[in-house]
C-alpha cells in the first residue's frame, strides 16, 4: 500500500472509532486517599511499679484525633442512574507502620456495591456499624481516642461479611445492615459453628435527619458474641465484656447555631450473658451512657470543644465518668496541629482509662491525659 492510502486509511479508522461510544472506563474514577495523625500522649496512674505505687507513662501515639490509614476508592457510571462503587481503605500505626484492626491488608473498610438514585446503595464486604458510621457522628471529636467510644467499644465496631442497604428520603436517611459473623480473626473464617448458627452475627438498622441546624440519629445494634450456645463458656475481651448477646439503642442530636456546634446523646446497653461462674468477675448486664459536648468554631482556622460522658452501670456503684477539652487549629484544609485533654474519675474498683475499659490504668484510680499531635490529609 502507497504511503499516501496508509495514511487515508489510518484516518478512516481513527475517524471510525471516535464515532464510537466511550468504554466505560472513561466514565469511571479511582481516587487514592490518606490521612496521617500521629502526636505524643502522657498519661498518670498508667501502672504500678514493683513497690506498688502509680507510675506515669509518655508515649508517641497514632490515630489520636483520627486514624492513620490509606485507601483507594471509585465509582462507575452505569448509566439510567446506576453506578458501581468500591472502597479499599488500611489502618496503619505511623510509629511502627504496622498494619491495625487485627493486621488485616484492608483492616478499616473493603466493600463494594451497587447504588440507584431512586432507590438506594447496596454494598457488601467489611463494613462500619451503624454506631461507628452514624452515632460517633453525634459527639465533638467524632471517633477519636478521648471521645465517646472510650466508654463504649460499639463505637469503633467494624463488621466482617456484612450487607448493608440504606436509602434517603427527603431529609431522612435509613440504613439495615446485616453480618453473618463480625470478627473473622478472632472467630474463624465465616464465623459458624455447627449448631450455633447465629454465632458472632451483627443486625444493625438506623434513621437519621438532617436540615438545616437540626441532626438526629436513632440506631438499633445487636451482636451475637463467641457463642449463643446455652452451654457455651463465655470470655472476657478487653475494653468490655463479650456477652452472647449485646444489644444497644442510642438516640443522639446536633443543633447548630452561627459558631457554636451542641450535641447531646444517650445510648442503653442490655447484655444478656450465659455461664457467669466461669468468669473472673461477674459482668454488668445493662447500662445507660449519657454524653453532652459543644466545638466552639472561634475563628475559621481554630476549633476549641468540650464533652461530658457518664455511664451508668446497673446493679454497681462502679459508674465512671469522663471528660474532655481540644482545641483544634488548621494551617490549611489537609493539615492541623492539635492539643486534647481527657480526665477520668473512677469509682469502686471501676477501670475506666483515657484508652477504654482495662487499659493503661489502675484500677479505681482516676487518670488525666493529654495528647499533642499533627495530622495531614492527602
Amino acid at each position: 500500500m502507497k504511503p499516501n492510502l496508509r495514511i487515508a486509511a489510518a484516518g478512516c479508522c481513527l475517524a471510525f472509532a471516535s464515532s464510537l461510544p466511550m468504554p466505560a472506563l472513561a466514565q469511571s474514577n479511582v481516587q487514592l486517599y490518606g490521612l496521617i495523625d500521629s502526636g505524643v500522649e502522657f498519661l498518670t496512674n498508667a501502672d504500678k511499679n514493683t513497690a506498688g505505687s502509680a507510675v506515669n507513662l509518655t508515649r508517641v501515639t497514632s490515630g489520636n484525633l483520627a486514624g492513620s490509614r490509606w485507601g483507594l476508592k471509585g465509582t462507575e457510571d452505569l448509566g439510567g442512574g446506576n453506578k458501581a462503587l468500591f472502597l479499599l481503605e488500611n489502618g496503619f500505626n505511623l510509629g511502627n507502620g504496622q498494619s491495625l484492626q487485627g493486621g488485616r491488608e484492608f483492616g478499616r473498610l473493603a466493600y463494594v456495591g451497587l447504588s440507584n438514585k431512586s432507590f438506594g446503595t447496596v454494598t457488601i464486604g467489611r463494613q462500619g456499624g451503624v454506631f461507628l458510621d452514624w452515632v460517633s457522628k453525634f459527639n465533638p471529636l467524632n471517633n477519636a481516642v478521648y471521645a465517646i467510644k472510650m466508654q463504649d467499644t460499639a463505637f469503633s465496631d467494624r463488621l466482617d461479611n456484612s450487607l448493608r442497604y440504606s436509602a434517603k428520603l427527603g431529609d431522612f436517611e435509613a440504613m439495615v445492615q446485616y453480618s453473618k459473623g463480625y470478627d473473622d480473626v478472632s472467630f474463624g473464617a465465616a464465623s459458624t459453628t455447627p449448631g450455633d448458627n447465629r454465632r458472632a452475627q451483627v443486625v444493625d438498622a438506623g434513621v437519621r435527619y438532617a436540615n438545616g441546624p437540626l441532626s438526629f440519629v436513632i440506631a438499633y445494634d445487636q451482636k451475637n458474641g463467641g457463642s449463643t450456645l446455652p452451654n457455651a463458656a463465655m470470655t472476657s475481651k478487653v475494653g468490655g465484656y463479650e456477652g452472647n448477646m449485646d444489644r444497644r439503642i442510642a438516640a443522639a442530636v446536633q443543633y447548630s447555631l452561627q459558631s457554636v456546634d451542641l450535641y447531646v446523646g444517650y445510648r442503653y446497653l442490655n447484655a444478656k450473658a450465659i455461664h457467669l461462674s466461669a468468669l473472673n468477675k461477674s459482668p454488668v448486664e445493662a447500662s445507660s451512657y449519657y454524653w453532652i459536648g459543644s466545638t466552639w468554631h472561634a475563628t475559621p482556622a481554630l476549633d476549641l470543644s468540650a464533652t461530658a460522658m457518664y455511664q451508668d452501670f446497673y446493679g454497681t456503684n462502679r459508674d465512671p465518668l469522663s471528660f474532655q477539652v481540644s482545641a483544634d487549629y488548621s494551617f490549611s484544609k489537609r493539615t492541623d496541629v492539635y492539643v486534647n485533654m481527657g480526665y477520668v474519675v473512677n469509682r469502686n474498683g471501676s477501670d475506666l482509662g483515657l484508652n477504654g475499659f482495662g487499659t493503661n490504668v489502675i484500677a479505681g484510680k482516676n487518670q488525666f491525659g493529654t495528647m499533642a499531635g499533627i495530622k495531614h490529609a492527602f
